[in-house]
C-alpha cells in the first residue's frame, strides 16, 4: 500500500473559490469577488533632498515634498493599479493595453453550458497580480483502464509579467497527477498578448472548445502508447538521473560503471555522492522519485512502463514536494515544476523497450 496521499487539485479552496454553479464569467469573477478594475497610471520617483542637488520643487511639472523627500514624475513610467483599493499590481510598459477581468474571461462562455465545459475554481494570486478561472471539460479518456479528467485553466496578469493565457491540462484522476499534453509544451498552450488587438482575438470559445476536446484525444492516444514502452528499474534510474542532475554531474556519473553507480547513488551511499560530486539535496530527490515509481499512489498497475516512470515524475511533484496554497499553484500550473513535468514527457519517449 502507497504511503504518499494526493494532494489534490492545485487550484483548489485553499487558492480559489468554488463557482461550479455559476454559469456565466460575469457570474464566477462576482462570486471569487474578482469582479475589480483596473487602470494604468503614471510612476513618481521618491528621491531624498541632497546637498547640492537640485531641490526645488516645480509643482507645475506634478514635483512635490512628503516626509523629507521629493517626489516626481518618472517619464515614461507606468504601473497598473486596482480602481477599488487603489492598489498598485506591477509595473509596465507604456505600449501595455489593460485587459479588464471581465473582458478578458468573457469568451469563455461560448464554451460553458449544458453538455459543454464546466466552471470550477477561480481566483487571485495576491492583491490581483495574476487571476485564473478553472473549467472542466465534458469528457474524461482513460489510459490503461484509469480515469484521465481533462482542465482548462484560464489566467490574465495585471502586473506586465504575463498574456492572457489558456492551457489544457489532463489529470490523472486516482492520484491528481498533472499531466502535460503533448511533447512540446507549446502546444496545449495559447497565449494573448495585453496590446490593442487583444480584445479581438478573444472572440473564439466555441472555437477553443473544439481545439480543447481534440487536446484530450490526442493526449490519451499518446499516454496509451507509453504504456507500450517498458522500462526495468535501471532503465528508470537512468531516466530519473537525467532529470535531475546536471548534463555534466550525469556525464560523471555514467563515466564510471553506469547501473551500478546509479544504484549506489539512489541509495543514498555517502562515498558514491563523495566521489561523484552529487550533492544531498539531489540524491534526496532521485531516491523520493524513484520510491514514488514503486509505492506512489496508482503506481502500483504501471510500474515497469514509461507511463509508471513519468507518473513518478509527476507524482513527485504534485503529492512530494513541499509547497502548498499559490505558491504550489504557480510552479505547477504557470512555473518551474510544469516545465520539469514538460521535459519529463520529452525524456521518457526516447526509452524503449528492455532487452
Amino acid at each position: 500500500m502507497s504511503t504518499y496521499v494526493a494532494n489534490g487539485l492545485p487550484w483548489g479552496s485553499k487558492v480559489g473559490r468554488d463557482v461550479q454553479h455559476c454559469t456565466t464569467s460575469r457570474e464566477v469573477l462576482e462570486e471569487a469577488k474578482l469582479d475589480w478594475n483596473v487602470e494604468k497610471c503614471e510612476l513618481v520617483a521618491r528621491m531624498p533632498f541632497r546637498i547640492g542637488a537640485d531641490n526645488d520643487i516645480k509643482s507645475g511639472s506634478g514635483d512635490f515634498v512628503y516626509d523629507g523627500e521629493i517626489y516626481r514624475e518618472c517619464p515614461n513610467g507606468y504601473a497598473t493599479y486596482r480602481t477599488d483599493k487603489n492598489i498598485p499590481l506591477g509595473i509596465v510598459k507604456s505600449k501595455y493595453e489593460v485587459v479588464q477581468n471581465i473582458d478578458a474571461f468573457n469568451f469563455i462562455d461560448n464554451a460553458i453550458g449544458e453538455g459543454k465545459a464546466e466552471f470550477q475554481y477561480a481566483g487571485c494570486f495576491g492583491f490581483g497580480h495574476k487571476v485564473f478561472i478553472t473549467a472542466k471539460l465534458p469528457v474524461t479518456t482513460k489510459v490503461g483502464g484509469e480515469p484521465i479528467d481533462n482542465y482548462l485553466v484560464f489566467s490574465t496578469s495585471h502586473d506586465g509579467s504575463g498574456s492572457i493565457d489558456i492551457l489544457f491540462t489532463p489529470v490523472r484522476v486516482f492520484c491528481l497527477n498533472m499531466l502535460n499534453a503533448g511533447i512540446e509544451e507549446a502546444s496545449a498552450h495559447i497565449r494573448i498578448r495585453h496590446t490593442k488587438s487583444a480584445q479581438d482575438k478573444l472572440d473564439f470559445g466555441a472555437e477553443m472548445l473544439k481545439i480543447a476536446l481534440q487536446y484530450a484525444d490526442n493526449a490519451k492516444d499518446f499516454y496509451d502508447s507509453l504504456l507500450t514502452i517498458n522500462m526495468n528499474d535501471n532503465q528508470v534510474r537512468d531516466y530519473i538521473s537525467r532529470l535531475v542532475l546536471s548534463p555534466s554531474e550525469y556525464a560523471t556519473v555514467i563515466s564510471e560503471t553506469k547501473d551500478y553507480t546509479l544504484k549506489r547513488l539512489f541509495e543514498k551511499d555517502y562515498l558514491t555522492m563523495e566521489r561523484t560530486g552529487i550533492s544531498t539535496r539531489k540524491t534526496n530527490i532521485m531516491n523520493t522519485m524513484f520510491d514514488y515509481y514503486q509505492t506512489g499512489v496508482a503506481q502500483e498497475h504501471i510500474i515497469g512502463t514509461a507511463w509508471g516512470a513519468y507518473n513518478a515524475i509527476t507524482g513527485y511533484y504534485c503529492n512530494v514536494k513541499d509547497q502548498v496554497g499559490e505558491k504550489r499553484m504557480n510552479n505547477l500550473v504557470f512555473g518551474g515544476d510544469r516545465l520539469a513535468m514538460s521535459k519529463a514527457l520529452k525524456e521518457v519517449v526516447t526509452f524503449r523497450e528492455a532487452a
